[in-house]
């Protein structure tokens, strides 16, 4: 087992609510108060240790791929991320947020799939965009470029423009014109070029993807009825108060739902 240490607060319970509307059926689950991953036909398990304060891994994948795995877990979970100044600003104007305290933005296992599942959830609900992932993975087998290029993609349950953005950015991933590992920046730059892929998209991969603290998708519908505005343009105006930590506020806010 391998055991990363853990700053905290960290409100296991709570990122495991959360992330567990936001998996990869097939491959990522959460049950039994852990999180659990398929990944090269081996399982990584993810647990806490409250009293310890340790994030456990178990895995019965070989030796040589064990830092890969603890760099993908630790992407998601961040152990080291400290958060205290983070919610000591928040706090003073969304008090509502004291039950979140600690609660971070997520990461995620694969880039390739968080962009599929964040293209894939545009103007649905989340259920719905679990539902629509799930018949793409049924489709695909593996969720890799190449694999969603050779799909039969018809009868998706989605709009036939959003298929196309799929493959769009698949195609741009598989001919080398997208690197997903590019400085955020530059990443979003490309992003926004694709067809498809605008500003809600690009702004809630800012946040998990490219981690920025202060990244803020506030057409966001849920985050809109989370913090209780009136529209977009008011929780905007709400949100300048929150700098440079939106990013927090927006995830903890979601967290809420």
């Amino acid at each position: 087992m391998i055991e990363l240490q853990v700053v905290q607060p960290f409100p296991w319970q709570q990122l495991l609510q959360y992330l567990s509307f936001r998996l990869v059926p097939e491959f990522e689950s959460v049950e039994n108060n852990h999180y659990q991953r398929v990944y090269r036909d081996s399982l990584v398990r993810v647990s806490y240790s409250e009293p310890r304060g340790l994030l456990q891994i178990s895995t019965d994948l070989p030796d040589d791929q064990l830092d890969d795995a603890v760099a993908r877990v630790s992407r998601i979970f961040r152990p080291q991320l400290c958060t205290k100044a983070i919610y000591q600003r928040l706090l003073s104007h969304l008090p509502m947020l004291e039950k979140t305290v600690g609660f971070r933005p997520l990461g995620c296992w694969d880039p390739f799939e968080l962009c599929l599942r964040t293209i894939i959830g545009q103007q649905v609900t989340v259920a719905a965009a679990n539902t629509i992932m799930r018949r793409l993975i049924e489709r695909c087998g593996q969720l890799t470029p190449e694999a969603v290029i050779a799909a039969d993609l018809t009868d998706m349950g989605m709009p036939g423009a959003r298929v196309a953005t799929l493959v769009t950015l698949a195609t741009a991933i598989a001919v080398g014109d997208l690197d997903l590992s590019m400085p955020w920046p530059e990443l979003r730059d490309a992003l926004i070029k694709l067809r498809g892929i605008g500003p809600w998209t690009c702004g809630y991969l800012a946040i998990r993807l490219g981690m920025d603290e202060d990244a803020f998708p506030e057409t966001d519908v849920g985050l809109i009825r989370a913090a209780k505005a009136e529209s977009a343009k008011t929780l905007l105006a709400s949100a300048e108060q929150w700098r440079p930590y939106r990013a927090y506020a927006a995830v903890a806010l979601w967290s809420l739902e």
